[in-house]
């Protein structure tokens, strides 16, 4: 195959790019977080501050999408925040990249061009050197905004101004079935306005909320936070992640009588430990919780629970039918312990009766021989 040389006729600037993040980060990145890193590169050559708003505009894109794309950059350590010391953003630093050890020897377009994988190849000769691109209104996960409570004044605006939420405040409204409060409305404002998601994902949570029981702001606002830390943005996606809680925490908080908010973090992490490392089912572990609930009604948590699941672990139990075995194996024991007291006691027993008969017996020949005195 003949050979290619890519030239150019044009007198233009240029941007440095490693060829470290074009074969290695770029492929296995989503393309619009692709396009946000490399425009971060032309502004760093411009030196030129920027907030995400104009980052935004500049790619007709929300800010919340600008957002999404610094913070994957920054976990694949790519990008990383800088504060002051009061903990204020001030910018975004452009990290010196290195080959991924996974991808190394792994490509078949490095091969062909002949190109060392531990040898960085940058597209310019002269790398300049770190900037910082100034950016305001950027958090780094997991971080969550902070909610604010808003004046009357600004929902009523918000009401008359913008019919989506206007829409959204009437949906609310009529699935309360009960007077909403400014408490209620500043949620509402805060999932709309601050985590920024869409109408359609909004009415989803109210119908998800309304489904299960539990339309009220706090449960909708855990819930809203935690599609928020998980990046879902869609109504499809919610409904993959609602699946997963729902078969898979849902009855074990049920269980435990804990229906008023989603579960934490340490309480994910049992369940998934009891799904995952310990491999049970959900008959194994809602018989421990109904276990746990029967020997504590008022104390059962998932401390104890765990202990529960832990033991029948380490015996080897896979199925209920082998939790039956242990309850039969304990029942024999058990009986067996019981026979073996009361055996004990009763000869005992025997000894303390055949003392007292003698002491009697004895006490009767003294008598005999005193009458006959």
């Amino acid at each position: 195959m003949e050979t290619i040389t890519i030239t150019t006729q044009n007198h233009e600037t240029y941007s440095a790019v490693s060829n470290f993040f074009i074969d290695y980060y770029m492929t296995e990145a989503n393309g619009e977080f692709v396009k946000v890193y490399l425009y971060l590169t032309r502004l760093l050559n411009s030196g030129r501050a920027v907030t995400v708003a104009d980052i935004a505009d500049h790619f007709n894109s929300t800010e919340k999408d600008i957002c999404r794309a610094i913070r994957y950059w920054i976990k694949e350590g790519v990008l990383q925040l800088e504060y002051t010391k009061d903990k204020v953003l001030t910018g975004i630093t452009m990290l010196p990249l290195t080959a991924k050890a996974s991808n190394i020897g792994n490509s078949s377009l490095l091969s062909m061009l002949g190109v060392d994988d531990t040898e960085e190849q940058t597209a310019t000769v002269e790398p300049k050197p770190k900037k910082t691109v100034v950016a305001k209104e950027v958090y780094d996960e997991p971080a969550v905004p902070e909610m604010v409570n808003h004046k009357p004044s600004y929902a009523d605006d918000k009401e008359s101004n913008d019919k989506v939420f206007a829409n959204l405040l009437f949906q609310m409204k009529t699935y309360y079935q009960k007077p909403v409060t400014s408490a209620d409305i500043d949620t509402l404002i805060y999932i709309y306005e601050d985590l920024a998601f869409d109408s359609d994902l909004i009415e989803y949570l109210f119908e998800l909320c309304l489904e299960i029981g539990k339309m009220n702001r706090r449960y909708m606002q855990a819930v809203a936070i935690n599609w928020y830390q998980k990046d879902v943005t869609t109504v499809e996606q919610a409904k993959l992640l609602s699946s997963q809680y729902s078969a898979k925490y849902y009855p074990v908080l049920k269980r435990l009588n804990i229906t008023d908010r989603p579960p934490t973090k340490a309480e994910k992490d049992y369940i998934n430990m009891w799904y995952d490392t310990f491999a049970f089912g959900m008959d194994i572990i809602t018989e421990a919780c109904d276990r746990a609930m029967e020997a504590r009604p008022r104390t059962a948590n998932f401390k104890f629970v765990h202990s529960i699941l832990e033991n029948w672990h380490k015996q080897n139990v896979h199925r209920l039918s082998d939790i039956e075995a242990l309850d039969q194996q304990r029942a024999i024991e058990k009986k067996k312990k019981a026979v073996t007291k009361k055996t004990t006691t009763n000869q005992f027993n025997n000894f303390e009766n055949a003392t007292d008969n003698t002491i009697v017996d004895e006490f009767e020949a003294l008598l005999m021989q005193e009458m006959k005195k």
